[in-house]
């Protein structure tokens, strides 16, 4: 099978897996609400009529990012342990090297949310809707701030109907009265530097392209 047909099945497995006795089964739903819009939306653009697919390494960071996502639906963003793992592995408990007060388990996917999104994304808008060099990558990182915009605004929407129990606990904001903006900061700045890369990357490409010499012609 196709390496990205491998990728589909390792997520749902791990959607499935994660399934199993979440930590809220609401939370998860909501969550996952997205993720299966998302999938939804690449298997669609690849099997539609005249559909090319996306690189593998597209797939790949989509595929990373997901696996993120799956874990903190599953604990919930603010309760994911990733101090107890880091402790049992390393030895070591980011939060308290770190001086944290907070669970930031959303704050590094949302970052992770711009790094992992803006080359895939920036790939479809060079492919159908902004070629021109360079300004695919404009319109990518303006692409990923719309995106957090609209899921923290959701997210509101959502809170409004929930107790404010269940609402803290689906925000996750852990007393945070800015976490919604600096959740959208930090994907915005994920998207940047991402988007940096991206163009060095693609820049070293042409140069290295213009410093092969041409094949002689046949005779």
């Amino acid at each position: 099978m196709p390496y990205r047909v491998w990728l589909l099945l390792l997520t749902l497995a791990a959607i499935a897996a994660s399934a199993i006795a979440p930590y809220d089964r609401r939370d998860w739903t909501l969550e996952h609400i997205p993720t299966g819009l998302g999938i939804a939306f690449l298997v669609w653009y690849e099997l539609r009529p005249g559909g090319r697919p996306l690189g593998n390494g597209h797939y790949t960071l989509t595929f990373l990012f997901l696996q993120l996502h799956i874990v903190g639906a599953h604990f919930l963003y603010s309760r994911v342990p990733y101090d107890a793992w880091s402790d049992a592995l390393l030895g070591v408990r980011p939060s308290e090297w770190l001086g944290a007060t907070r669970n930031h388990y959303d704050r590094v996917v949302h970052f992770l949310f711009g790094v992992l999104a803006l080359p895939p994304l920036s790939e479809l808008v060079r492919r159908h809707v902004a070629p021109g060099r360079g300004w695919n990558l404009v319109v990518a990182v303006a692409a990923i701030g719309l995106c957090s915009k609209v899921y923290e605004l959701a997210e509101w929407l959502i809170a409004v109907a929930l107790s404010p129990e269940q609402a803290e606990a689906y925000n996750g904001q852990q007393g945070d009265m800015f976490d919604a903006q600096k959740d959208m900061g930090l994907a915005f700045l994920g998207s940047l530097l991402a988007s940096a890369a991206v163009a060095t990357w693609r820049h070293r490409q042409r140069v290295r392209g213009a410093a092969t010499p041409s094949a002689p012609p046949s005779a």
